[in-house]
């Protein structure tokens, strides 16, 4: 009973310590990502006439870098870069200027957050809104940004992070010719993000 006192009473002071790497001045540098793959498969049925086909597997990562410095306690201004890249095809940019807000827990090694910002980029979602497809040599797409997550510290210096992000792309198409027009896009992307968050 003894030593299950004195472990918890240095769980307890250890995450009273790390609580303070949230406050004003402190700068974070994260990185966080997801990877994985997608297929398709289609099938056509016309009367007795039937047809199917089914593409190989293409891999991909998006992979988010973001340093952070903390106004005053709780509150970061946390710019982000975003990298997607799809085997085979150009990899895809977007950069944002994101306010953070953490939120101080008593005795708690786990800091949830919220972020909102705004930014531009070169890629819209593609594939069902799972992935960012190069669709501009110009950073010229207008993108909101907005997440939700938890950093959960394991040292002094270095969190776990993990964050459901939203972006949503806008950007507009002009056709000329013998009649002019105009097309206005706009996409939604919706991911979960993991990584590691270290406290300076």
């Amino acid at each position: 009973m003894k030593k299950l006192a004195v472990v918890f009473s240095i769980l307890l002071l250890s995450s009273i310590s790390l609580m303070a790497q949230v406050e004003k001045g402190r700068f974070e540098l994260s990185l966080s990502g997801t990877f994985g793959s997608y297929s398709t498969k289609s099938e056509y049925t016309s009367g007795s006439y039937k047809s199917s086909h089914e593409s190989d597997a293409v891999n991909y990562a998006v992979l988010a870098f973001r340093p952070g410095y903390y106004i005053i306690d709780g509150l970061e201004f946390e710019p982000a870069i975003f990298m997607t890249a799809v085997e085979k095809n150009p990899p895809s940019f977007s950069i944002s200027g994101n306010l953070a807000y953490n939120f101080k827990i008593p005795n708690s090694t786990v800091v949830p957050f919220v972020l909102a910002g705004y930014g531009i980029g070169n890629a819209v979602p593609v594939l069902s809104n799972m992935l960012m497809g190069r669709s501009s040599d110009k950073m010229d797409i207008g993108i909101l940004n907005l997440g939700l997550g938890a950093k959960v510290f394991v040292s002094q210096n270095a969190a776990l992070r993990v964050e459901y992000n939203y972006q949503r792309s806008s950007f507009d198409e002009e056709y000329t010719g013998y009649y002019s027009s105009k097309a206005e896009y706009t996409m939604n992307m919706h991911k979960i993000l993991f990584g590691v968050s270290l406290f300076f």
